[in-house]
């Protein structure tokens, strides 16, 4: 963001991260297939926590990148993201950004401005899934 020269108008919030909770909402679906009931869960999970952060913070909207992976349901994304928008008095800002070639043009700005691209969601169950596949 500051290279782009954008730090005037985003500001980034990097979210605590508490893996107790995520263990507790998602350890019994370990064994669902990626981009089923554990996905959502997790879903719910940190856009709750994104949800209720802006709430408290007097932010209009609330958003995720989450729609950028080819590999998840921006459907199912946007509507938990209302519905939590909803309860929480802040507007989701619905979003595909995998649309328009959007996965291909994130691609390129992660290799231009050399940032970090992982191969999977984050979550050990991805990982695993994600290693049993190449094996």
């Amino acid at each position: 963001i500051k290279e782009m020269g954008l730090s005037d108008r985003i500001n980034v919030i990097d979210g605590e991260y508490d893996t107790k909770e995520y263990f507790d909402v998602c350890s019994s679906l370990k064994d669902e297939k990626e981009g089923g009931a554990r996905c959502s869960e997790c879903f719910k999970l940190r856009l709750g926590k994104t949800a209720e952060y802006a709430k408290e913070n007097g932010f209009d909207m609330f958003a995720t990148t989450l729609t950028i992976s080819p590999h998840k349901n921006s459907t199912v994304i946007n509507q938990i993201g209302e519905e939590l928008g909803n309860q929480f008095g802040v507007h989701f800002a619905k979003s595909d950004f995998k649309k328009r070639e959007g996965f291909k043009k994130s691609n390129e700005l992660a290799a231009k401005y050399n940032i970090y691209r992982q191969n999977y969601c984050g979550c050990c169950y991805s990982a695993e899934y994600l290693n049993e596949e190449k094996e």
